[in-house]
């Protein structure tokens, strides 16, 4: 019974770390079905690099499924299947030394509970060779295509990516 309860409390330390408990009307899901990320506060590590700017001015909406779509904005269009530079923050999505394919976030990850950020902030990366996950800011070239996968949120590509 004490495990038990030891393991409650951790799960409602993270589900409060995490934010979901007490979200402000200004939420992520509000009634229009536009997808509003919360601000991390000013001292929250992010990149600021250009290309996050002008993904961020992509619009997701929130489908009744609960599936996103998203509408490019004309200057991201442009960029389609070009070779990019853009740095950001490892997200590994495999339990490997090594791996080439992982996400890259505008944000620091924070809590491993917590989504890396809104639909608009996260890149999935096929890098040309494997590599170990790195904590710091990374900046990595390759080809970008838009992807418009709702069902898992992914909207931005990198293929061929190699570590700057």
């Amino acid at each position: 019974m004490s495990r038990f309860i030891q393991f409650a409390g951790i799960a409602l330390f993270a589900v409060f770390i995490c934010g979901f408990i007490g979200q402000s009307d200004n939420s992520r899901f509000s009634g229009s079905q536009e997808y509003k990320p919360q601000s991390l506060g000013p001292n929250a590590m992010q990149s600021d690099d250009h290309i996050w700017s002008l993904f961020a001015k992509c619009k997701i909406k929130i489908k009744k499924d609960f599936s996103y779509s998203i509408a490019y904005i004309s200057g991201v269009k442009a960029m389609n299947h070009k070779n990019i530079t853009i740095s950001g923050f490892m997200l590994p999505l495999e339990a490997t030394d090594k791996f080439s394919h992982f996400l890259l976030s505008k944000n620091a990850p924070t809590c491993a509970f917590c989504p890396p950020g809104a639909p608009n902030e996260v890149v999935e990366v096929f890098s040309s060779k494997s590599m170990m996950w790195k904590e710091n800011l990374i900046t990595f070239s390759g080809t970008l295509n838009l992807v418009n996968d709702g069902k898992t949120g992914v909207f931005f590509q990198l293929k061929d990516a190699v570590e700057r």
